[in-house]
């Protein structure tokens, strides 16, 4: 008996919600049956030196441009043959571009690619085609929610048996019991202080502006009140600037990228999620798992997580009057937040279990292998 290789592919390895969701895979995957290794695009970034930390291998690259560059299936190719890989499994466009292309030259008996993201406007019609095109090699797509099903089986024009939903796990056993006096003591936070916070990249997508705007409305109303903007990335001192615009600037903390989400969940009273759209939010699923009240955008993808109005409050995206006017509702509300967060809870431990996640990603595996001929139990 000997465990299986599989080869993730990723476009890179900063802290994000894709990353978080690759290291949490591999942090309670079975080594015994299927063995993993890494290979990235770029570079090693800090989510990499944190796999390595586990015991895996991780291959850098170093050479994801934006423009294409056909050594990188030469690479992945070489590493695939070295490594016996037999699984190929791939994240988001490049990594699947580049992945699959090697995985079908190098033959691999098994290969998977995984879509984390609705379309959006500024996809392009060439990458349409790849997708359509590469289809043909992939023995099955993963798509993260049934919106993002959706949206490959419209844009992608790929046949629906092909492309299969598993939703996004967290490692529930981090977000039992957490204290957050650390983070407030951190930061300065009396522990009456009201606190609301979000956890996300700082970009466009993420809708940060438009909480900054509903926290601006809230701050005379709530004395102490304080924002917590946990995240980096490029709009980070556009956002800045515009709290200082809004006269907010002493109230709103921006943390920048923290490895103790947990932690920081814990010390907030209200999670908001204001994206503008999403695949499958990571973040809103931890505080969920966090037990806290959580207020997010009507978009079909969070319709999934938050299924119900007994789990959280739903507003309209970009409208930061009625953000406002819903964390008004939790903050004076104390039994309604309470209920909120346990019913959030509940919601996760049921549906969004890394290891519920990761059992299906083997299923896959093995489905696909016993089906070309591989006897599994006799590996």
């Amino acid at each position: 008996m000997y465990p299986i290789k599989v080869l993730h592919v990723i476009s890179k390895l900063p802290v994000g919600g894709v990353e978080n969701l690759l290291l949490m895979v591999l942090r309670n995957c079975d080594r015994n049956r299927f063995f993993p290794m890494v290979c990235s695009l770029s570079d090693r970034g800090e989510i990499g030196k944190e796999i390595e930390e586990l015991g895996f291998e991780v291959v850098c690259l170093n050479k994801l441009k934006h423009r294409l560059d056909w050594t990188i299936v030469k690479d992945i190719y070489r590493c695939i043959k070295q490594h016996d890989i037999k699984v190929v499994f791939s994240y988001q466009y490049h990594a699947n571009l580049y992945g699959r292309i090697a995985a079908h030259l190098a033959r691999v008996p098994c290969i998977i690619a995984s879509v984390h993201n609705v379309y959006t406007i500024d996809k392009k019609i060439h990458r349409r085609i790849i997708n359509k095109y590469l289809a043909g090699w992939t023995d099955r797509i993963v798509a993260v929610s049934k919106a993002v099903k959706d949206d490959v089986l419209k844009y992608d024009g790929i046949i629906g048996s092909k492309v299969e939903i598993i939703y996004n796990g967290v490692d529930l056993s981090k977000f039992l019991d957490t204290d957050g006096s650390a983070v407030r003591n951190e930061f300065r936070l009396p522990l009456n202080a009201p606190v609301i916070g979000t956890v996300g990249r700082l970009t466009l997508q993420k809708g940060q502006r438009y909480l900054l705007e509903a926290f601006s409305q809230l701050r005379g109303k709530f004395p102490g009140l304080v924002l917590l903007v946990v995240g980096d990335g490029p709009l980070k001192n556009e956002l800045k600037n515009y709290a200082e615009t809004l006269g907010i600037q002493k109230s709103v903390i921006f943390t920048g990228s923290r490895r103790d989400v947990p932690s920081l969940l814990a010390a907030m009273d209200i999670f908001v999620l204001p994206s503008l759209w999403e695949g499958l939010s990571i973040s809103l699923i931890e505080s969920m798992a966090a037990g806290k009240p959580v207020l997010t955008t009507d978009i079909a993808p969070i319709r999934e997580v938050v299924n119900t109005d007994k789990v959280g409050i739903l507003v309209p995206p970009k409208d930061s009057k009625t953000l406002a006017d819903a964390i008004e509702i939790l903050l004076k509300n104390k039994d309604l937040a309470e209920r909120l967060g346990m019913a959030a809870r509940e919601r996760v431990f049921s549906t969004f279990n890394i290891k519920t996640t990761i059992r299906r990603y083997t299923d896959i595996f093995e489905d696909i292998l016993r089906n070309k001929g591989w006897d599994i139990e006799q590996r």
